[in-house]
């Protein structure tokens, strides 16, 4: 049997009780056993830094990343390993963004980003200029990427040999307030790519449900008023499927 780890990087208040009925049901690859695995520590990249070490004492030949706001279709793992045994090291979704992030300004996009440029020696995802990325959406077909967040992320325990530590790092603002860029699980990805090599796919055929809480105030009762002829309760209904 081969060992799988499913690395949740997260806590409360980001582990929403849905996601974590959803990862309940997920469907087992056959052949492999599964393990669930909490990252702790005070920052993302501890979490994730912690969750690999768990991981690695387990034995395991394969970790998928996977968000605690993540609801998932539930053969996941079956799809996501079946790319591996087309002979790619990596594979991930794309979740849908909370809000705007990237090289690309549309909001809750899914994304994933292709280098077709130059790469900066330093900080090279912060210092990335938009020319030297193609940004891929669901639009786009199943292809090889090189750079992805974790927040749905298979890949082969292998690449960490030889990685420098720690694999995740957070990058500090120069604000005075101790602030990070957001970028400490993209700039993994690339890492794992370009520095070290390894083959990752974007499956875009693979759609997630990304959860948040938001505040709504009396302006939502006219902001989506093209709603108005869907209330049958449609999207809640849907999301059944997934616990």
């Amino acid at each position: 049997m081969k060992k799988l780890g499913v690395i949740v990087p997260w806590d409360s208040p980001f582990m929403f009780t849905a996601a974590a009925f959803n990862m309940m049901n997920w469907e087992r690859p056959e052949d492999f056993e599964v393990k669930y695995i909490m990252g702790v520590g005070w920052c993302p990249a501890a979490r994730h830094n912690d969750g690999v070490a768990k991981a690695q004492e387990w034995g395991a030949d394969l970790v998928l990343f996977n968000g605690g706001d993540h609801l998932c279709p539930k053969d996941i793992l079956k799809r996501m390993v079946a790319r591996i045994d087309e002979g790619w090291d990596m594979v991930h979704a794309m979740p849908p963004s909370r809000g705007v992030c990237g090289w690309n300004r549309k909001p809750f996009q899914a994304q994933s980003y292709k280098i077709v440029g130059p790469i900066p020696k330093e900080n090279a995802v912060l210092m990335m200029p938009p020319d030297s990325i193609k940004v891929l959406t669901y639009d786009d077909d199943p292809q090889q990427t090189h750079i992805s967040g974790t927040g749905n992320l298979m890949m082969k325990m292998a690449i960490f040999e030889g990685m420098e530590r720690p694999y995740f790092k957070e990058f500090i603002k120069a604000d005075g307030r101790y602030s990070r860029h957001l970028v400490q699980d993209s700039n993994f990805s690339l890492r794992c790519t370009v520095d070290s090599g390894a083959k990752m796919f974007c499956d875009t055929s693979i759609h997630i449900v990304h959860l948040d809480i938001f505040g709504i105030d009396e302006t939502f009762q006219d902001r989506f008023l093209d709603k108005e002829s869907q209330m049958d309760w449609t999207a809640a209904k849907d999301l059944r499927k997934f616990v």
